[in-house]
C-alpha cells in the first residue's frame, strides 16, 4: 500500500501530469481560482516541455480561438460596456493558457488516456457533489446551500462588487458552480468523456470506478432541472447509441432500468417543456426582442460582455444577463463575425470527429466521443448560453485541446509552437508527438 502511494506520489510530480490536474480540478473550485488555476498550468506545461525541447503548441481550434479573441479585443473600441468587454476579453485570454497547457502536454496516447480518466473522476465528483445536496434538501429537509461555495463566494463577490443572478431555489441543485444551468452545461460537456472511459478506458481496473462517476454525472445534470442540457444529454445518449447500434438492447435496456430509478419530479420537469413556464416564456420574450438588437448591429454587435446584453434586455423589460443562446449571444456581442468563426470551430470539430470515428484502429471510439460533446454542446447551446463564465470557458477549451491533441495523435496533424503563431507562421512542422513522448519511459510511464 505505502509503495503504491509512493507510486503515485511520483507521477503526480511530472510536469504534465500536474498540468493535466490543474487544468481538471478547475470545475471543483469556485470560479474565481479558475484563472489561477489556468496560469499554474501553463506553468507546469513549460516544465514539461522544456524536458522535451519543445515549446507551447497551439492547434487549429486554438488558432481559430486567437483570432476569436483578436476579434473580441477590436471590440473594446465601440463597446457599450468597455469595462464588461475587458472582463470577458481577459477571462477568454487567462482560461486560453488551459488550452494551450493541454495541448502542450497531450501529444501521446498513453497521456490522452491518463487525462480522460482524470476528467471522469472529476465529473463524477462535480456530480455526486450536486446528487447529495439534492439527497439532504429534498430526503432530509435540510436547509442547505444550493452551491457549495457559497460561504466563500458571497463575500469575495461583495469585495469585487459582483453581481450574480439569484434564481429560485425549489429542489434544484449547483454543486460547485453558481447557478444549476451552468453547472449541468458542464456536465453535458464533461459526461461524454467519462461514458467512454466507463466502457473503453485503457485502464480495465477502473472501469467499474468510472461507471459510478457517470452515473454520479448524469444524476448531477438531472437534480440540475436544467431541461436544456436534457435535451444536451439525449443526444450525447443518441450518439452514443447509434455507435453501438449492435448492442442497442442492453443500452436501450439500461436506459429503461436508469429512467426507472429517476424521480417523478425530474420527469415532470423534463416533459414540462410542452406547458409554457415563466422560464420559457422569458426565453420566447427574450429571442423576439432579439431581431431587432441583432438588425441594430448585423456585422460586428455591440460587443463582448454579458453586462452589454443585460442592459439591452432591461430595457425591455426583461431582467435576464443574456440571451439564453448561444447563436444569438454571439450574434449581439459579436455580430456575424463571431458568428461565423464559431461556426468554423463547429465544423472543425465535427470533421475531427468523424474522421477519427471512420479511421481503423482503435481510436474510433474518441471520434464518437467529439461528435457527442458537439452535439451536446449544441443542444445546451440553443436554450441558454455556456460560456458565461470562467469555469465554462475553461472547460470549453480544454475540451478543443483535447479533439487538437486527438489529431496530433490519430490523424497525423501537427501543432504549431505559440512564437509561429505569433508571427503568422501557422504552417510550422512540430514535432511529432507519438514518436517522440511515448520513448521518454521516465517521464511519461
Amino acid at each position: 500500500m505505502k509503495e503504491h502511494f509512493l507510486v503515485i506520489k511520483d507521477k503526480i510530480k511530472q510536469p504534465w501530469i500536474l498540468t493535466v490536474i490543474l487544468v481538471a480540478v478547475i470545475p471543483i473550485c469556485p470560479e474565481y481560482v479558475a484563472p489561477v488555476l489556468a496560469s499554474c498550468s501553463l506553468i507546469a506545461a513549460h516544465f514539461d516541455a522544456c524536458a522535451r525541447g519543445t515549446g507551447f503548441q497551439i492547434g487549429n481550434l486554438g488558432k481559430l480561438i486567437l483570432i476569436y479573441i483578436a476579434y473580441m479585443a477590436l471590440g473594446v473600441l465601440y463597446s457599450t460596456n468597455i469595462l464588461s468587454t475587458l472582463a470577458t476579453l481577459g477571462m477568454w485570454i487567462v482560461m486560453f493558457m488551459a488550452y494551450m497547457a493541454l495541448t502542450t502536454v497531450l501529444q501521446c496516447r498513453k497521456r490522452l488516456d491518463t487525462t480522460f480518466l482524470i476528467v471522469t473522476l472529476v465529473a463524477g465528483t462535480v456530480g455526486l457533489i450536486g446528487c447529495v445536496q439534492y439527497m439532504l434538501r429534498v430526503s432530509l429537509g435540510l436547509k442547505i446551500s444550493t452551491e457549495f461555495w457559497s460561504f466563500i463566494d458571497e463575500p469575495v463577490f461583495d469585495l469585487l462588487n459582483i453581481k450574480i443572478k439569484g434564481f429560485e431555489n425549489g429542489y434544484r441543485v449547483s454543486s460547485t458552480f453558481n447557478n444549476p444551468n451552468i453547472f449541468a452545461e458542464f456536465m453535458v460537456m464533461a459526461l461524454p468523456f467519462a461514458a467512454y472511459y466507463s466502457i473503453y478506458g485503457k485502464r480495465k481496473k477502473a472501469h467499474l470506478l468510472c461507471r459510478f462517476c457517470l452515473m454520479a454525472a448524469a444524476g448531477g445534470i438531472a437534480f440540475s432541472y436544467s431541461r436544456g442540457s436534457y435535451t444536451g444529454l439525449l443526444a450525447v445518449a443518441l450518439v452514443f447509441g447509434i455507435a453501438n447500434i449492435k448492442d442497442i438492447f442492453l443500452i436501450v435496456l439500461t436506459i429503461i432500468s436508469g429512467l426507472l430509478l429517476v424521480p417523478q419530479s425530474v420527469m415532470d420537469r423534463l416533459f414540462s417543456v410542452t406547458h409554457p413556464d415563466s422560464s420559457i416564456s422569458e426565453r420566447i420574450r427574450i429571442w423576439i426582442s432579439s431581431t431587432a438588437l441583432i438588425k441594430d448591429n448585423p456585422l460586428f454587435g455591440i460587443g463582448a460582455g454579458v453586462n452589454n446584453t443585460w442592459a439591452l434586455l432591461l430595457k425591455n423589460g426583461i431582467n435576464a444577463p443574456h440571451m439564453h443562446s448561444l447563436a444569438i449571444q454571439l450574434l449581439i456581442e459579436g455580430g456575424i463575425i463571431a458568428f461565423a468563426i464559431f461556426i468554423v470551430i463547429g465544423w472543425n470539430i465535427v470533421h475531427y470527429g468523424i474522421s477519427i470515428s471512420t479511421s481503423r484502429n482503435s481510436s474510433r471510439f474518441i471520434g464518437i466521443v467529439i461528435i457527442a460533446f458537439i452535439l451536446g454542446f449544441i443542444m445546451c447551446g440553443a436554450v441558454d448560453f455556456p460560456l458565461m463564465t470562467p469555469k465554462l470557458v475553461g472547460a470549453f477549451l480544454a475540451v478543443l485541446a483535447f479533439c487538437d491533441s486527438a489529431a496530433v495523435i490519430f490523424l497525423d496533424r501537427r501543432t504549431s509552437s505559440l512564437n509561429d503563431v505569433l508571427a503568422l507562421k501557422w504552417k510550422t512542422k512540430s514535432v511529432q508527438g507519438e514518436n517522440v513522448l511515448c520513448s521518454h519511459t521516465k517521464i511519461y510511464k
